[in-house]
């Protein structure tokens, strides 16, 4: 039997009759249907429920009918720096925190922007620290703050703003660009049965997006007026995988990004707002970590904020009688935990007086070209670190490396740690900064430092494992 002819009368077939172009269109709708519906659900199951970016975006809609006259945006590093509150309760202000984590600079503009047209705010605080300007913007990000954002817009708006966010630049003609269509497969929760069923349980459970974002969140508390932080303090034995340059590798500024704080610094000038831009408290190792590039590439962002206009400081670089951080300021290597940002916020309060007083804020903190006189005024270890070389031989070699100022003299204790934690000093308190390990040794090495001539056990360790 033929099955795709069928016979004239006479014997004589002919080609089955095409499908019609309706059948078409109607197959080609039915396929889209089935790929959005899996998207969609994809997007209830996988995509994080209670981001940090939903929650600022639903409390700044919370705050609508409330006077708000100054913002803060960024990234984490800024959202975790400043705390409304006490800003606040010093300068007499009313202040919203609209930064997020891994927040790009174009959606800093747009969050500036919106706090303007909806507050007419009169000041706005742009946080950034080295990788705002060196590092590609995160898609996930990008995408999870937009998404946030058009949660509580209308359609025909939310609808505009997800066309503009296919078509920006950083996504139209890229491999990014799937992540505005899917973003279940960038902006995921663990990819694990037990958290995929914790985030379908948070969405049907009815919990706000604040609510859930204290379960999915471990640790981190939220204080108001867009600002959330955690308690956890810095292990600086870990130092050495904790440096924003073993994170993110160690880049030069991009022009764009630059662009993009002369395009805020151009969105406050035309409104009549005062922008600060500042870089936001750090360790001092992992500024140290950058070596020259730090001064020579900050310099850059100074040197814009200086055409446009607006005040620029940077908080590493402040002089100790106006910040000086304390160690158990810092939850990691880039962010300041709660009690860190409470006592920086009282003192930036004070570097805000000072600029509303018409004081030159630039005279409160070192200069990049006197970057020896900053280098200079660190007078503690902040941090050690190790490597191992090992030669073809098989003999091994700790070397330690300290960041601390340059007028710091270090002396360093090598000791072999056993499996059970019984410790043999390989190398006596001296200025030497390398040990040879003897063959065959086995465990971890355990690098003490100090100033030279403290008598304490050490002021900072870390811990450098031996090949097996």
């Amino acid at each position: 039997m033929p099955t795709s002819r069928g016979r004239r009368s006479g014997g004589e077939t002919r080609d089955a009759a095409p499908r019609s172009w309706r059948r078409k269109v109607v197959e080609t709708l039915v396929v889209l249907a089935v790929i959005v519906a899996v998207d969609a659900l994809c997007s209830f199951a996988l995509e994080q429920y209670g981001s940090l970016s939903s929650v600022m975006w639903s409390e700044y809609r919370a705050a609508a009918g409330e006077s708000i006259d100054t913002v803060v945006v960024g990234s984490s590093t800024a959202q975790r720096a400043f705390d409304p509150a006490v800003l606040d309760a010093t300068l007499g202000t009313t202040t919203f925190s609209m930064a997020t984590p891994a927040q790009p600079l174009d959606d800093s503009y747009t969050a500036a922007k919106q706090a303007i047209e909806d507050h007419h705010v009169r000041r706005v605080i742009l946080g950034v620290d080295y990788e705002s300007l060196s590092n590609e913007n995160w898609a996930g990000s990008h995408v999870a703050f937009a998404r946030a954002k058009m949660d509580g817009e209308s359609l025909s708006q939310a609808v505009a703003d997800y066309w503009k966010l296919l078509v920006s630049p950083a996504f139209f003609g890229r491999a990014d660009s799937l992540c505005a269509l899917f973003p279940w497969g960038y902006n995921h929760v663990k990819l694990d049965p037990g958290s995929v069923v914790a985030n379908v349980r948070e969405r049907l459970s009815g919990d706000s997006t604040l609510e859930a974002a204290a379960v999915v969140n471990g640790g981190w508390t939220y204080y108001g007026n867009g600002y959330g932080n955690y308690d956890n303090v810095i292990d600086y034995s870990l130092a050495r995988k904790d440096t924003s340059v073993a994170i993110h590798g160690l880049g030069d500024f991009k022009e764009t990004c630059l662009d993009q704080v002369a395009s805020i610094a151009r969105l406050c000038r035309e409104n009549d707002v005062q922008l600060v831009v500042v870089v936001t408290p750090r360790p001092a190792f992992n500024v140290l970590v950058y070596g020259e590039k730090y001064p020579e590439q900050m310099a850059l962002l100074q040197q814009v904020t200086e055409q446009e206009g607006v005040a620029f400081v940077d908080a590493n670089l402040l002089h100790a009688e106006t910040y000086s951080p304390q160690d158990a300021d810092f939850g990691d290597g880039e962010h300041l935990n709660h009690d860190g940002a409470t006592r920086f916020s009282q003192a930036f309060a004070g570097v805000l007086q000072a600029l509303d007083a018409g004081q030159d804020v630039g005279s409160l903190s070192y200069s990049y070209d006197s970057w020896n006189q900053y280098l200079a005024s660190i007078h503690q270890i902040s941090a050690v670190m190790s490597r191992l070389d090992v030669s073809d031989g098989g003999a091994a070699t700790v070397t330690a490396q300290t960041y601390t100022g340059t007028d710091v003299q270090v002396e360093y204790r090598f000791l072999l740690v056993d499996k059970d934690g019984g410790t043999t000093v390989l190398q006596d308190w001296s200025s030497s900064d390398s040990c040879d390990v003897p063959r065959g040794s086995h465990g971890t090495v355990m690098v003490c430092a100090r100033q030279a001539g403290s008598a304490s056990d050490y002021e900072r360790y870390c811990v450098q494992e031996l090949p097996h």
